[in-house]
């Protein structure tokens, strides 16, 4: 159906996203490895810094076009419920919900009328589908 050639699309570009992800993931543990005279880091702390730095790439590519590299392959962007360019606070509430109840998102926007997950919905945001060009 087309529901689940969309929320396919969706979890494709997520899955191109998330190995973008590790690439920086490995380089900010890298340097806090250096930086921790070559020992691991068990600081919780740095769980939550590795947060913010996948946060900053979500919402960095949010807001400047509406994609991250991962939708730009499989053409789909996020936007405003009135079309427009997502804001910061946008931003913050969609990826917070998204963390909370990841892989719920995409399961309730299979089965929303609108298509909207519920990161969509709290952020008033939509997911719209781009078709080759």
């Amino acid at each position: 159906s087309s529901s689940t050639s969309f929320v396919l699309r969706r979890l494709m570009a997520f899955l191109y996203d998330s190995f973008l992800l590790i690439a920086i993931f490995f380089v900010v543990t890298s340097v806090g490895i250096a930086l921790n005279d070559g020992q691991a880091i068990e600081n919780h702390a740095f769980k939550v810094l590795l947060v913010g730095f996948a946060y900053l790439f979500f919402s960095w590519f949010w807001r400047h076009g509406g994609q991250t590299l991962g939708m730009q392959a499989w053409r789909i962007q996020v936007v405003s419920e009135n079309d427009k360019n997502i804001s910061h606070l946008q931003c913050a509430q969609r990826f917070t919900v998204a963390i909370l109840m990841f892989g719920l998102t995409l399961i309730s926007a299979m089965f929303s009328k609108t298509g909207q997950g519920f990161h969509d919905k709290l952020s008033k945001t939509k997911i719209i589908y781009k078709s080759k060009v």
